[in-house]
């Protein structure tokens, strides 16, 4: 989706020059909310490189000579002039960082109203674009491999006090050879000498399921390593799995982690350990979890419960469901206990109690084939309904009006892998609070009518953050990029 909201009116031209002819566009790469990049030959020695332009998506646009940038609105000229300049110092930053695991910068220069920096072209692929790609998880050799390459390239970020602060699958690349190449240190924050806090005040961008508590708070204070480290187990449990990495607020939720039987017990606890949701539980360095990986793991004990233990079952019983299972209560709410070694048992007979209480029996059906179950109080519910939006196609889970149409909060699943979670209004995508999670990792949050973005917040795959109004063909239109 990310590029499929980018005209071509919108991109330099294919040969076009820039410092006096010295780099010649030669085809376009990618662009996000803060830029576009471009492949582009150096003229005087015919090599190539990675040309990445500052360019705000909805705010910028291209003069008639296709080459220059304005703001198309003069209320954000300001705005426009802080970013950019962000965007010049992630590229200085980037030029002190000597690593081969890190892209490199060679140039930095002012043209066309926006600014330009050269950087290396990495003949590879993004870790995102290849899960995406293959629809397998890394084997674990392969995985350890790029995980000690991106321990070396943090080792120089964090020793020069810099935070990348958006480490994820997207923003490492691998080559022909199996090089991880760290990139796109937009979100980073440098450390000042002297009293350990950041240099800026700009608000820290992130991305669900790869940030932890003290970043997503934006409580710069408590920024470190161990805040770069807490993404690093997110990137590995992606890697490991494919499964979307568990939110600060899951992680010790019981099933916040499934691993394929293939990863060992070591690598399943450095994960865990990583992402613990406390930053003072996490490795506080890199050295850390290298000597994590040097050393024989011995596994921790598993604490058995005997047979006297009490364990609360989270499972909301009705009067019904208690003469079912012989569970001895009279509330609708509560909750039965059980031994440890019956446990098991009583969640199974509380579930088959309460599916026979209602006479339903499930099974797995095709989203052209769906399942439409009327309760108690004549309220229909559809489970992968076949269902056309305005949006896309997809399959349907919620409930439907008298003509089988989506009608309440619920879930539509559509067929490129995009997600809508919210509520319909008559087949309708209407909500106050609605959320769009598309396949290729952006997000949108907040007010849609009809199907139509109006007001809310658009994270893009880079971390970047639109908050304010769009157009009727859903772009940014006016307010606040982060």
């Amino acid at each position: 989706m990310q590029n499929e909201h980018i005209d071509n009116h919108l991109m330099l031209p294919i040969g076009a020059g820039l410092q006096m002819g010295k780099y010649r566009i030669d085809r376009y790469l990618a662009s996000g909310g803060f830029g576009n990049t471009y492949v582009v030959t150096n003229t005087q020695f015919d090599e190539q490189f990675a040309l990445k332009e500052f360019f705000m998506r909805g705010i910028s646009h291209r003069e008639s000579d296709q080459t220059t940038v304005s703001v198309s609105n003069s209320d954000n000229a300001q705005q426009f002039t802080q970013q950019r300049d962000k965007f010049k110092k992630e590229a200085r930053r980037l030029r002190k960082l000597r690593n081969e695991h890190i892209v490199q910068v060679h140039d930095l220069f002012d043209e066309n109203g926006t600014a330009y920096y050269i950087m290396d072209l990495i003949d590879g692929e993004a870790l995102s674009a290849r899960i995406k790609r293959t629809g397998k998880p890394l084997d674990e050799q392969e995985a350890t491999a790029i995980l000690t390459q991106v321990l070396d390239a943090l080792d120089t970020v964090h020793q020069q006090g810099i935070w990348h602060l958006d480490l994820k699958p997207g923003n490492i690349m691998v080559d022909g050879t199996g090089r991880a190449v760290l990139i796109d240190f937009g979100a980073s924050k440098q450390m000042s000498s002297g009293d350990g806090m950041t240099t800026t005040t700009t608000a820290m961008a992130y991305t669900p399921g790869y940030a932890p508590t003290e970043q997503i708070d934006q409580t710069l204070e408590l920024i470190g390593p161990w805040t770069d480290l807490y993404a690093l187990g997110a990137t590995l449990y992606h890697l490991l799995t494919t499964n979307r990495p568990p939110r600060v607020s899951e992680v010790q939720e019981s099933g916040a982690f499934t691993f394929p039987t293939a990863v060992s017990a070591k690598m399943r606890h450095l994960v865990r350990w990583l992402m613990q949701p406390s930053r003072q539980k996490r490795p506080q360095s890199v050295a850390e979890v290298r000597t994590f990986l040097s050393e024989p793991f011995v596994e921790p004990p598993v604490v058995e419960e005997d047979d006297d233990t009490i364990v609360e079952v989270d499972v909301a019983v009705t009067d019904d469901t208690v003469g079912k299972v012989g569970l001895d209560s009279h509330s609708q709410a509560s909750k039965p206990v059980a031994s440890s070694s019956a446990r098991r048992w009583v969640i199974a007979a509380v579930v088959l109690g309460v599916l026979a209480g209602i006479g339903l029996m499930f099974t797995l059906q095709k989203k052209e084939t769906p399942v439409i179950i009327e309760n108690a109080d004549g309220v229909a519910t559809a489970s992968g309904m076949y269902f056309k939006s305005s949006l896309g196609t997809g399959a349907y889970t919620g409930p439907v009006n008298e003509k089988n149409e989506p009608n309440g909060q619920g879930v539509l699943n559509f067929e490129n892998g995009d997600v809508y979670t919210g509520k319909f209004v008559n087949g309708q995508l209407t909500d106050d609070a609605a959320e769009i999670r598309f396949a290729n990792g952006e997000r949108y949050n907040g007010k849609i009518d009809n199907g139509h973005f109006t007001y809310g917040t658009y994270t893009f795959t880079e971390g970047d953050t639109f908050v304010g109004t769009f157009r009727a063909d859903n772009l940014p239109d006016k307010g606040t990029w982060k």
